[in-house]
């Protein structure tokens, strides 16, 4: 790739005044054009190609409105701030800086301009807070909330059962053809996170490939027609997108339903989810991993999950026994239950 416009060395001599203005909004689009390249060559994530060009914007924002084009790491540090007191949380504000850090450190190979962020460190995110996993019983009683006499509730009890007896995650879920799955071995071939082609092997439920081979028959059915190989194993219902694939925001729109008609979710009175993410389409994941973990060990939930470090899996594990405890212990220190007891 050609890149026309560089930082001459003998710029950085001249007084501010008299230096030419870099222009950062063109230097993050030519990253974008170089991520992009990258991820078209297999050698980077689809995702993560557009998810840094993205969260660059609030930076080259922020540049704007400082009408500054010669940034330095106290204007790293100064944004950090700004991002802290706008109410955005350690993790967020660390993405932002994440992509900072690599839309100038890439400028630096390029010899464009220096890598202001490489000395700016990311804020501490705690994982240690307890989380809740949903025990297999009460996975199981979604199924009673999904009306399995229409396609739509077909397709959403498919869902949960491949969520559950699968622990995939949900960006691969969504990328499911129907050539993904092979009844016969009651297995899904699938791209995990960071794969560039379908290679992992996922194993069905006796239940989860009865639920999947009852939705496609019925679809199969409404379309009056086979259904292609490439389309999707899961389909958006309805007039407007029926037939689509399914987004990862449907399914996650999906799964709150089921868990609120469950009771498992609960809104304020003004709509909004409370403990958001705490119970949560990915929750689905975890209880998935958890009832691994408390069935078969570290080994087996570490193989479902597909992670690459054993400690990640045992991190995740120990989150919700933490949970676990903390709810037991609730009913423990019940001083009315106490009482009661003390009375009888």
């Amino acid at each position: 790739m050609k890149y026309e416009m560089t930082l001459a060395p003998a710029a950085e001599h001249l007084p501010a005044t008299d230096r030419p203005r870099l222009n950062h909004r063109w230097l993050a689009d030519t990253w974008a054009a170089d991520l992009e390249a990258q991820a078209r060559a297999g050698m980077l994530a689809d995702r993560t190609a557009k998810a840094y060009p993205r969260n660059l914007g609030r930076w080259l924002d922020w540049l704007d409105g400082k009408d500054l084009d010669r940034p330095t790491p106290a204007d790293v540090l100064a944004f950090v701030a700004d991002l802290r007191a706008d109410g955005l949380k350690p993790a967020s504000v660390n993405a932002h800086l994440d992509a900072l850090r690599g839309l100038y450190r890439w400028a630096e190979t390029r010899n464009i301009y220096p890598a202001i962020a490489r000395s700016v460190r990311g804020l501490a995110v705690r994982k240690d807070e307890p989380l809740d996993a949903l025990a297999p019983e009460a996975v199981a009683r979604l199924l009673d909330h999904a009306d399995r006499e229409s396609l739509r509730g077909l397709r959403d009890a498919a869902l949960v059962h491949v969520m559950f007896s699968t622990g995939l995650r949900l960006v691969s879920l969504c990328a499911l053809d129907v050539a993904s799955l092979d009844a016969g071995d009651a297995v899904l071939t699938y791209a995990g996170k960071g794969d560039r082609e379908a290679a992992r092997r996922a194993y069905l439920s006796p239940g989860a490939l009865a639920a999947v081979g009852r939705y496609l028959q019925a679809r199969t059915r409404a379309e009056a027609a086979p259904l292609a190989l490439d389309a999707p194993l899961f389909a958006a219902v309805g007039n407007r997108a029926g037939g689509g694939r399914l987004s990862a925001r449907s399914v996650r729109r999906v799964v709150v339903g089921l868990m609120e008609a469950a009771g498992h979710i609960h809104r304020d009175a003004a709509g909004t989810i409370t403990r958001p993410r705490v119970l949560s389409c990915h929750s689905l994941r975890r209880s998935a991993i958890t009832a691994a973990f408390d069935s078969a060990g570290l080994d087996a939930a570490q193989t479902l999950a597909g992670h690459a470090d054993p400690k990640t899996t045992r991190r995740a594990y120990a989150r919700v026994q933490k949970g676990r405890v903390l709810r037991s212990l609730a009913g423990v220190l019940d001083l009315d239950a106490i009482t009661a007891k003390g009375d009888a």
